[in-house]
């Protein structure tokens, strides 16, 4: 009597990507100086931004591995590179500061090749306080992710070196924490 051939198991599934999601996701940033590290709700490192071996400020991702480079280019403006590549046909977005003051701050951000510094409208635009830790993210009409200062109850000084970002369903995380990389790390 034959047996059965045993049915293989089923084959494995490729893991869900965690840059798009389909609910609103928070990130605690704690800031020391120009370095940040981000940690997701349960409180593990999900990035970290500190200088780039390529010069400029690097976004990594919890493994050490460079996802994004940010160099100056100029006053007040930014080139953002996928990787540690400064080459220009590997940028992912370049960003502008539109108006600064001691309380408000705007930067615009243009996703090539659709846009550029001389397109009126910009991909994205970054309001707020970098001393407030305050930024809204707004593409179009739409919010994209948001920033705000950590809270507690009866606590009368708060800290700015702590965080919070929520990315609203639908956006790219990883283009999102370069935004926020530029708005507060860069000057």
């Amino acid at each position: 009597m034959e047996r059965p051939a045993a049915s293989a198991p089923p084959p494995a599934r490729a893991p869900v990507s965690v840059a798009w999601s389909v609910v609103p996701v928070d990130f605690t940033v704690v800031k020391k100086g120009p370095e940040m590290a981000m940690h997701d709700a349960t409180g593990g490192l999900a990035f970290r931004v500190a200088g780039g071996a390529a010069g400029g400020t690097a976004l990594f991702d919890a493994a050490g591995g460079v996802m994004v480079t940010v160099r100056t280019s100029g006053q007040g403006e930014w080139q953002a590179f996928s990787g540690s590549s400064l080459e220009q046909r590997h940028i992912i977005f370049s960003a502008k500061v539109i108006s600064t003051s001691s309380s408000r701050k705007e930067v615009h951000v243009f996703i090539p090749p659709r846009s550029s510094f001389e397109d009126p409208k910009p991909s994205y635009r970054l309001l707020g306080s970098t001393f407030r830790r305050a930024c809204t993210i707004i593409k179009g009409d739409s919010i994209v992710a948001q920033t705000n200062l950590l809270y507690k109850l009866k606590k009368t000084i708060y800290s700015r070196r702590k965080f919070r970002v929520t990315i609203y369903p639908g956006n790219d995380n990883i283009l999102v924490m370069a935004m926020i990389m530029t708005f507060f790390v860069e000057k």
